[in-house]
């Protein structure tokens, strides 16, 4: 086939671990929204199966569950998986198997192998140079790094060519964000516990000890001896949760402060509530809530890791400080608690650094183009 053309359709296996809330599961949901059956695409999505089933059912694409229940990548369910994958990719005549982890890296290697499907996969954060990874690298015919730090990691520390790796931004839905009435933003915070008549400094990620949340309840801890005027709102769920519980019971001061709450689905009324929006990650691919706060207009501070840094120009479209410091944090907030031209600047700024380069139509153009190469 000649490059530049391809098949009148194209059908993708989407591979996951599962499809619980989270990056990956959102990235996935993205790529579904902006190409099925859009233009001849479309996707088929297979896991140990998670909250987001209904999602995609929504969305008219079909989940297939595989007993992928294992972060091991040479465990039995991964051959066990492998071997129920192979009969579907014949039966739906799949023409590309995408993964997103790495054990469903290794799962599409040897379906690829098996079938004679191409597979590509897009690496979504750092790996650590496990001997297993080398002698079963398993990155596919292309991969799709989210950043250029992940690129660079996956130059560096693997020895990936550069030529195999497609750099295509995660992009996000920018129709699903808008201002909302004050009323509505009041009635959202009385409900989370909130008080309306405080700054809420937020977050929205997994639990995790690289996600930094830790970091940030530190943070509070500094900020509320300083000022009277704020409280901190952490959306997220995880294996963190009960330490992260601890240390707000621990500090007499945050008890009515800090608000640690599950996942929600109305995304972008929950971060409309906030006036500051924190990542703290140790570690981070990109950072898919920094864009959504973005998106809704509310002014980040985040680390300077990984691929943050991509995002985020300090001190044009947010702040950014060290790694692991809850008083260069603490700082960063109360900057830009107290500077309202910064946060105007640093929104509007991130506004238009979000539509030139992280939206969904961009990557959902670029990653039609690793698809291609691949067929053709």
């Amino acid at each position: 086939m000649a490059f530049g053309s391809r098949k009148n359709s194209m059908k993708i296996l989407l591979l996951a671990n599962h499809v619980n809330t989270g990056g990956i599961t959102a990235y996935m949901l993205n790529l579904v929204k902006a190409l099925h059956k859009k233009n001849g695409y479309e996707f088929l999505v297979a896991s140990r199966g998670g909250s987001a089933e209904e999602n995609f059912k929504e969305l008219g694409v079909d989940h297939v569950f595989i007993p992928l229940t294992t972060k091991c990548e040479v465990s039995p369910k991964v051959f066990l998986s492998a071997m129920r994958l192979k009969s579907l990719i014949k039966k739906e005549g799949i023409d590309v198997i995408h993964a997103n982890t790495r054990v469903t890296q290794v799962l599409a290697a040897f379906v690829s192998r098996a079938t004679g499907v191409p597979f590509i996969s897009t690496c979504h954060g750092y790996f650590k140079r496990r001997l297993i990874r080398r002698l079963f690298p398993c990155w596919g015919v292309r991969t799709i790094a989210i950043s250029d730090q992940v690129r660079e990691h996956l130059i560096r520390d693997f020895y990936l060519e550069g030529r195999r790796i497609a750099l295509v931004y995660n992009g996000i839905d920018l129709e699903k964000f808008h201002s909302f009435e004050k009323k509505v933003i009041d009635e959202k915070k009385q409900q989370l516990g909130l008080d309306v008549n405080k700054k809420i400094i937020g977050h929205i990620g997994r639990l995790s000890s690289v996600k930094g949340q830790k970091f940030l309840i530190e943070a509070a801890s500094l900020l509320a001896r300083r000022r009277k005027d704020i409280q901190f709102l952490i959306i997220g769920e995880g294996d963190e949760k009960e330490n992260l519980l601890s240390l707000i019971v621990a500090d007499e001061v945050l008890k009515d402060l800090v608000f640690l709450k599950p996942t929600v689905k109305d995304t972008p009324l929950v971060l409309a509530v906030m006036d500051v929006f924190v990542m703290p990650s140790l570690q981070e691919g990109l950072g898919l809530s920094i864009l959504e706060a973005q998106a809704q207009g509310i002014p980040v501070v985040a680390s300077r890791v990984g691929g943050i840094p991509t995002v985020i120009e300090d001190g044009v479209t947010g702040l950014l400080c060290a790694p692991a410091e809850p008083h260069a944090l603490a700082d960063r907030i109360e900057k830009l608690l107290e500077d309202s031209s910064l946060r105007v600047s640093l929104v509007e700024k991130g506004a238009q650094r979000l539509k030139r380069m992280f939206s969904l139509s961009l990557m959902a153009e670029k990653t039609k183009k690793v698809y291609e190469d691949v067929v053709c």
